[in-house]
């Protein structure tokens, strides 16, 4: 019988020892399965479905994001922007930018079609640009602060700057 180098049955020993730490490893990522054990109010253990949570987590809310479009977003530019026919324009500018956030990059071209409708869009972006509507009133901002905002963040995010 041939004798075994002693450096090739350490060498096998610690591929051995590798190999059943990397089976030991995954077998502790499958122990758990998207349940956690949480404490509740009243202070019991439960068990908390995680993988549950985080698909319904990321469902739109179309009541959330009505109150935050209708009677966050629009209702505090109605109330804070000027009024009248002479700042129409100005008014126009800070609704183009506000729209195109809202629908992911969708400017209005010459004919004056979108092509997606911003109240629509993502419950996360709305929140996003009711923030910032939120700072420019608390801050007492101008016209130009919440435009230079909202301008930045389209332009940040990849949606560039109105053409025309």
């Amino acid at each position: 019988m041939e004798e075994k180098d002693p450096k090739d049955i350490a060498k096998s020993e610690k591929e051995h020892k590798d190999q059943e730490e990397k089976l030991r490893i995954l077998a502790e990522a499958d122990a758990v399965k998207g349940e956690q054990l949480t404490i509740t109010e009243s202070g019991e253990i439960a068990h908390e479905n995680e993988l549950r949570q985080f698909a319904l987590g990321s469902i739109e809310d179309p009541e959330r994001k009505y109150e935050v479009y209708y009677k966050g977003i629009q209702k505090l530019l109605k109330k804070h922007l000027p009024t009248g026919k002479k700042n129409k324009v100005a008014r126009d500018y800070i609704y183009e930018e506000k729209n195109t956030y809202l629908s992911r990059g969708k400017r209005i071209n010459k004919s004056g079609i979108r092509g997606a409708d911003g109240r629509m869009g993502y419950i996360v972006d709305a929140d996003e640009i009711f923030k910032i509507v939120m700072d420019w009133i608390i801050a007492n901002g101008s016209m130009v602060d919440l435009f230079n905002s909202l301008r930045d963040l389209n332009v940040a995010k990849g949606y560039g700057t109105r053409i025309f």
